[in-house]
C-alpha cells in the first residue's frame, strides 16, 4: 500500500528465507563491507573495537557443539546469515536468520531484525530513538491497524501510550512486534523526520517464518537530531537483505 502522508504506514509481506539449496549456492565468501571508527562489518561478522557483535561461523560452531542429533541417523544441518540494514551514529540495525534441520525433521527457519548500540552491544528499543508522540500518531493512522482494531472492536483512539499499543498488537495480531526490531530508511533534516521500518516475525506454518513490515514516519528525539543529520552512515537498501524498502 502506498504511503499517502507522513502519518500513514506501509505494510509489506515478504518471505524471509530462501529455499535451502538457494542459500547454499549464494553463501558469500567473507569480505569486508563497512569500516568506520573501530566498527567493522563483513559478510559473516560484525565487531566494535574487536569485540564481536555477531559471527555466523561462531554460530555454526556453537550449533555443532550443542547438537544432540545422532550421527548414525540423519545428519543435522545449520546455516545462519546476517545482513546490515542501517547505521545511525552507534545505532546499528541488522537482519539475522538461520535454517536448521535436526533429528530427521523438516527444515525450519528463524529470522528477525534487531538494533543494537555497538558501543555497549545492548539492544535499543525504538522508543529510545523516537518520540512517543510520533510513534502513537503513526500507529493510530495506519489503515492495517485501523482494520485490526475494527475487527476486534477496540477503539485505538483511546490508547494513550506506546506500551499499551504494543499490548494491543500482541493481543490482536498473529505476530509479535519486538521494540528493537526496526531500521532507518532515510532522514529529512528540514522536518526532523525519519522513515522507519518496524518489523515483526510472522509464522507461516511448518516451522517457517517471514517478515511483516510496517512503515512509519517518526521524529527522532531532540538530543538525537544532530546524530541523524551528521552521522547517518547507511540506510536500508545499501546492502543485500530480505526486506522491502
Amino acid at each position: 500500500m502506498k504511503i499517502k502522508g507522513q502519518s500513514y504506514l506501509l505494510v509489506t509481506l515478504l518471505f524471509g528465507i530462501a529455499p535451502l539449496c538457494a542459500q547454499l549456492r549464494n553463501t558469500p565468501l567473507d569480505s569486508l563491507l563497512f569500516e568506520q571508527n573501530d566498527f567493522k562489518i563483513s559478510t559473516t561478522k560484525a565487531s566494535y573495537q574487536d569485540v564481536v557483535i555477531y559471527d555466523s561461523k561462531r554460530d555454526s560452531l556453537n550449533f555443532s557443539t550443542h547438537s544432540i542429533a545422532d550421527p548414525t541417523e540423519c545428519e543435522a544441518f545449520y546455516a545462519s546469515y546476517y545482513h546490515p540494514l542501517s547505521l545511525v551514529g552507534p545505532y546499528y540495525s541488522y537482519e539475522y536468520g538461520a535454517a536448521t534441520q535436526e533429528a530427521c525433521g523438516p527444515m525450519g527457519n528463524t529470522l528477525g531484525i534487531t538494533t543494537v548500540n555497538v558501543r555497549t552491544q545492548q539492544q535499543v528499543p525504538i522508543q529510545e530513538l523516537f518520540t512517543e508522540k510520533s510513534l502513537l500518531k503513526a500507529l493510530k493512522n495506519d489503515s492495517w491497524i485501523k482494520e485490526l482494531a475494527q475487527l476486534n472492536n477496540i477503539p485505538i483512539s483511546k490508547i494513550k501510550t506506546y506500551k499499551a499499543f504494543l499490548y494491543f498488537l500482541s493481543e490482536t495480531a498473529s505476530m509479535q512486534f519486538l521494540t528493537p526490531s526496526f531500521m532507518v530508511l532515510d532522514y529529512d533534516s528540514a522536518t526532523n523526520t525519519a522513515r522507519v521500518r518496524f518489523v515483526a516475525q510472522e509464522y507461516m506454518g511448518y516451522d517457517h517464518h517471514k517478515h511483516f513490515q510496517l512503515g512509519l514516519t517518526l521524529h527522532p528525539k531532540k538530543h538525537l537530531k544532530v546524530i541523524f543529520k551528521n552521522q547517518l552512515a547507511f540506510t536500508l537498501g545499501a546492502y543485500k537483505n530480505g526486506l522491502t524498502k
